[in-house]
């Protein structure tokens, strides 16, 4: 690491280096039928897996001063016939749905560039589906493409949405941040994926004082290199670390996504003969990514008050015990006067 570090090389830059180029990696690419430059659709980021070309990523930036997004709402622009690639914001959004719709890739893995002593089994890309405003590492989903193959992945997404009569809840008892409450470090829009990796890298300063490089530089922090990996080691197999401050909640408003996928093998008469021309088929794949259908389930939160509500201490209580206490009473009620009845009804009979 001195010698690297006398020509200026330091983990991250090594590992960027090393990473394979977006340009050599993307062969051809459209979003909605309609070609797009891959280079203005793609950036090199980093995820859980190291760096990463990736497509509508708004979430965490590099330097904590300069927050990729506003705090409101996220930035969604819809892709029409005169939008220049250029020009696109970092979320290009699409109300369409189905397998003529979302985004098509082809690309090469360059199975070349492997040394003849690789263990790799078999060569491909490794796809990562998660929020476009979280860190790729919490809640991701993921499917290995290998090549020669062309995989449809269908996403089908699930809204979560909160009444703002909520905020009058203190957090530990709804469970649940929405995005102004908290403040952090590398965002002003609070996700839970967020805090739980700003937790990580602040669990890692404080034992090994650094941070691995797959997450976002700070010019405060080192990255952890070789000879912290004893440090790293320990701490993420056996080390359990301190609580999160703020404590890691759920958002109150939020999107989860669930994906299938089907795999064929990759036919060459699909795409333009400019894109697999020269290239043999067993160094290339596909993979089409589109919602599965125009509709999704949405779940809402909402607070019932009650009486409960006011006999706890102010703060609040989400709770449905008042609903079945009240169900209990009318039983009981309809027994009673049930028994009534029927004790009455037999004087009745008597007298007559």
């Amino acid at each position: 690491m001195d010698i690297l570090k006398k020509h200026y090389y330091t983990m991250d830059t090594i590992m960027e280096e090393v990473v394979q180029k977006c340009e050599n990696l993307l062969l051809y690419c459209t979003f909605n039928r309609k070609v797009k430059n891959c280079v203005h659709i793609f950036n090199l980021i980093k995820t859980v897996e190291g760096h990463c070309c990736t497509f509508n990523y708004a979430a965490l930036n590099d330097v904590a001063e300069n927050p990729l997004l506003p705090h409101d709402e996220t930035l969604e622009y819809y892709d029409d016939e005169e939008t220049d690639d250029e020009v696109l914001g970092p979320i290009i959004a699409t109300s369409e749905s189905g397998r003529t719709s979302g985004l098509t890739v082809v690309f090469n893995v360059e199975p070349e560039d492997y040394p003849s002593w690789s263990t790799v089994a078999n060569y491909g890309a490794t796809i990562l589906i998660s929020d476009p405003n979280d860190f790729p590492e919490t809640s991701v989903k993921d499917k290995y493409v290998t090549t020669g193959t062309s995989v449809d992945i269908k996403v089908e997404p699930k809204v979560y949405q909160s009444e703002s009569d909520l905020r009058h809840v203190v957090p530990s008892r709804r469970a649940c941040w929405f995005h102004d409450e908290v403040t952090l470090e590398h965002t002003d829009r609070y996700s839970y994926e967020t805090c739980i990796t700003e937790c990580t890298m602040n669990n890692f300063i404080q034992f090994c004082g650094c941070t691995p490089y797959k997450y976002p530089r700070d010019g405060s922090r080192r990255f952890c290199e070789l000879a912290d990996l004893p440090c790293m080691h320990n701490l993420t197999v056996y080390g359990k670390g301190v609580p999160c401050d703020p404590p890691c909640y759920v958002e109150c408003r939020d999107k989860g996504y669930s994906i299938a996928e089907n795999t064929v093998p990759f036919l060459a008469d699909d795409f333009p003969a400019n894109v697999t021309s020269g290239r043999p088929l067993n160094s290339i794949a596909s993979i089409k990514v589109y919602f599965r259908k125009s509709t999704c389930n949405c779940y809402k939160l909402t607070l019932l008050m009650d009486v409960n509500y006011f006999i706890a201490t102010y703060g609040g209580v989400l709770s449905l015990s008042f609903g079945a206490s009240l169900l209990t009473i009318v039983e009981l009620l309809y027994l009673f006067i049930s028994y009534l009845v029927q004790r009455f009804s037999k004087y009745f009979d008597c007298y007559q």
